[in-house]
């Protein structure tokens, strides 16, 4: 009977940066295998763009992908980690492509996601 290793546990960080030279600890995180949330909440709309350039640069470079999963809140994760947002989510068609994506829903309520981080 064959034997196989249990895959590592995920690891995921949350990461408020402040500045740009926060990036350095993102890319970090990425290239270690973990996914990180950004929460870009507080930060001026210039360094919110300069990291979000950032962050799909490393995406693309290490073949991982960048998703809004709320307003102000962007989810970075390495090759091989897949986002779904649900069945019911998935199959709605909408003719306004931005309609249902929570970063362009100022009223989203990302609780339950921080709480289950914390978890």
């Amino acid at each position: 009977m064959p034997v196989h290793a249990l895959p590592a546990p995920m690891r995921v960080h949350m990461i408020t940066p402040l500045t740009f030279n926060d990036a350095q600890e993102i890319g970090d995180r990425i290239k270690g295998g973990s996914s990180v949330f950004l929460d870009m909440r507080s930060i001026d709309r210039d360094l919110e763009e300069r990291l979000r350039d950032f962050c799909a640069g490393v995406a693309a470079a290490l073949e991982g992908s960048v998703t809004d999963v709320a307003q102000g809140i962007l989810l970075v994760a390495p090759a091989g980690v897949s986002i779904s947002r649900g069945a019911e989510e998935s199959h709605r068609a909408s003719p306004d492509p931005y309609r249902h994506d929570p970063y362009y829903d100022a009223d989203a309520d990302v609780t339950p996601l921080f709480r289950s981080m914390s978890a």
